[in-house]
């Protein structure tokens, strides 16, 4: 997912700087992958209990749970340097 950090950079020096700049911030970018799956763990033990359908609208709320953990996956997977590591719905792919 790199590509998508540096797509917007034209030259090629610029480009390797700006990587190199992201790679020496992995430390900080995996600390934030878990902190984003901290609130997607939250979220599923929200989402368990039996109470959560007794709500009126539990239905709205249920999608938007599914949309706002969808995009803690996303931002997971752009945060992840790694194209190895990267997951879709709980699965590595590979590139």
């Amino acid at each position: 997912m790199i590509t998508a950090w540096t797509k917007h950079i034209k030259e090629d020096a610029e480009k390797q700087r700006y990587q190199d700049s992201l790679r020496a911030a992995k430390w900080i970018l995996d600390r934030e992958i878990e902190l984003l799956e901290e609130a997607e763990d939250s979220l599923d033990r929200q989402e368990i209990s039996p109470k959560v359908y007794n709500e009126p609208n539990w239905d709205y709320r249920q999608a938007h749970a599914n949309g706002y953990r969808q995009c803690l996956r996303d931002i997971k997977n752009l945060i992840n340097l790694d194209p190895k590591e990267i997951k879709y719905g709980g699965q590595p792919i590979s590139q």
